[in-house]
C-alpha cells in the first residue's frame, strides 16, 4: 500500500468510501498498512479530500467513480544524503573560521530591529526534521504546547538528524536561559512540526495548522520550510496537488509562509556555471508567486564567487513564478550555528539556513504591526533589501535589512 490524496467527487461518496473501508472488518485495514503508511482520513479542512494508504484496486475503484488520485512524493532538507554539506572540515582560513550566528544577525540588521520587537506573540512553526529539545536554546516557556497529530505525534521535539534544530535556532533561538546564540526572533514560541518530508505528511501538517488558526487556537503564525526538491529539470508535480492547496489555505488565512530557494546550482546537484544568474533552479511550491522564496549569500554578499560553496544557491526565476520571479531575497549564512543537541561550524548554512532568517523576521514584522497580511510582509521584506549589485535571478531584491523592515512595519501601524 502507498499513500496517496484523493479529491472526491462529492461528500457523499467520501462518506461512503470510509464507511467502506471500516465496515467488515475493524482494523484490518490499519494492520496492512505496514511503517509509513496513514490511515485513510478525510482532511480536516478541505472535505473532498481523503488521505491515508490505499491499494491499487481501492485506487482503481475510486477512479472510476470520478474521483481524482495524486500521488505521494518525497522532498528532502535543503541538506540532504550526498549534498549533506556540514559533514566537511572547515578550513581555517574560511570566511566561516571565528564566526557564528551572532555575526550573521549583525550582518541582517537585527539588533537594531530588537530595540522595537523580538517576536513576542507570535509562532514560527518549523516544518523540519524536529527540534531537539535538551538545549537551552529553547527554552519551554517558549514552546508552543501543541502537539500535531501528525506522523510524529508526542516526538516533534527530538531531532535525529540535527537540521530542523539549527533552522529552529535561527528563527528564534534564546541566550535567556543560558543558550549561546539568539536567533531572528528570540521572543517568539516555537512550534516543532517533525515531518517525514513526504507530500501526505506535509499536508496534513498544513492542515493541522490552518484548522488551528480558523478555530483561533493559534494567533499570529509563520511557517518555515527548508526542503524542497533536488532536480535539474521540471519536477512534473501537478500545479493543483494539495499539497500547494493547502500551503495556499495556509496563506489565505494570514500566515507568512517561507522556503529555501534551493541547492541546486552548482556542485551540489546541477553543475551549471557557478558565476552565472541562469538557468532557473527553483522548483515547484519554492517558486510559488504567494510564499517568500530565500536564497543564500556569503560573507561578502555574494553567491557567484567559487572560494565559497554559496554557489549553489537556487537561480530564479522559478519554476511556477509568474509575477514575482524567485528569489524574493537572499541572506548570509556562515560560521558556528546550532546542530542537533550541540553546535557546528560550517562554510554555509545552505538556503535551509537563510529561509529561517526571513521567517524569524517575518515574525518581527508581525509582532510590529499584527495587523499586516503575508503579502504585505513579503512586500516589506522585498522593498527594505539592501542592493548588493547582482542581477535578480542570483539574489532577488537583495540582503534582507531586518531593521528597516520593521521600521517600515512600524510606520504603517
Amino acid at each position: 500500500m502507498q499513500n496517496y490524496i484523493v479529491r472526491m467527487p462529492d461528500r457523499a461518496e467520501m462518506a461512503r468510501v470510509l464507511r467502506m473501508m471500516t465496515a467488515t472488518e475493524p482494523g484490518a485495514h490499519t494492520m496492512a498498512l505496514g511503517a509509513g503508511r496513514k490511515r485513510p482520513h478525510r482532511s480536516k479542512t478541505r472535505p473532498d479530500l481523503l488521505v491515508g494508504a490505499l491499494d491499487e484496486g481501492e485506487i482503481r475503484a475510486l477512479e472510476r467513480d470520478g474521483a481524482e488520485v495524486y500521488e505521494d512524493f518525497a522532498l528532502a532538507p535543503m541538506a540532504a544524503s550526498a549534498r549533506e554539506y556540514w559533514r566537511g572540515p572547515v578550513d581555517p582560513a574560511s570566511a566561516a573560521a571565528g564566526r557564528s550566528l551572532t555575526d550573521v544577525l549583525e550582518h541582517i540588521r537585527v539588533v537594531d530591529a530588537w530595540r522595537v520587537t523580538r517576536g513576542a506573540g507570535v509562532t514560527i512553526a518549523v516544518v523540519d526534521t524536529g527540534i531537539c529539545g535538551e538545549i537551552a536554546e529553547f527554552p519551554l516557556a517558549r514552546r508552543s504546547p501543541i502537539d500535531l497529530p501528525t506522523a510524529f505525534a508526542g516526538d516533534h521535539w527530538n531531532d535525529t538528524q540535527g537540521h530542523g534544530s539549527m533552522c529552529a535556532a535561527i528563527a528564534a533561538a534564546g541566550t535567556t536561559e543560558g543558550g549561546r546564540y539568539d536567533g531572528v526572533a528570540p521572543g517568539a514560541t516555537l512550534l516543532a512540526a517533525r515531518t517525514t518530508l513526504m507530500a501526505t505528511d506535509l499536508f496534513d501538517i498544513y492542515d493541522e495548522l490552518v484548522d488551528l488558526k480558523r478555530s483561533g487556537a493559534i494567533g499570529p503564525l509563520v511557517i518555515s520550510n527548508s526542503y524542497g526538491l533536488y532536480t535539474c529539470g521540471p519536477t512534473g508535480v501537478p500545479p493543483d496537488h494539495p499539497y500547494l492547496e493547502i500551503v495556499l489555505a495556509a496563506i489565505d488565512e494570514g500566515v507568512p509562509v517561507v522556503f529555501a530557494a534551493g541547492n541546486n546550482h552548482f556542485d551540489v546537484a546541477c553543475n551549471h556555471d557557478p558565476s552565472a544568474c541562469a538557468p532557473s533552479t527553483i522548483w515547484a511550491i519554492n517558486s510559488h508567486d504567494r510564499v517568500i522564496s530565500v536564497g543564500t549569500v556569503n560573507r561578502d554578499n555574494s553567491n557567484r564567487d567559487t572560494a565559497t560553496p554559496h554557489v549553489n544557491s537556487s537561480r530564479g526565476p522559478g519554476e511556477w513564478a509568474v509575477d514575482l520571479p524567485k528569489p524574493d531575497c537572499v541572506a548570509p549564512t556562515y560560521g558556528e550555528v546550532v546542530w542537533g543537541c550541540g553546535y557546528r561550524i560550517m562554510d554555509w548554512w545552505g538556503t535551509s539556513g537563510a529561509c529561517p532568517q526571513v521567517a524569524g523576521l517575518a515574525a518581527l514584522l508581525l509582532a510590529a504591526n499584527p495587523l499586516l497580511s503575508p503579502a504585505s510582509i513579503a512586500d516589506m521584506i522585498r522593498g527594505t533589501c539592501r542592493d548588493i549589485g547582482a542581477p535578480a535571478t542570483c539574489v532577488g531584491h537583495g540582503l534582507i535589512d531586518c531593521a528597516a523592515a520593521v521600521e517600515m512595519a512600524t510606520a504603517v501601524a
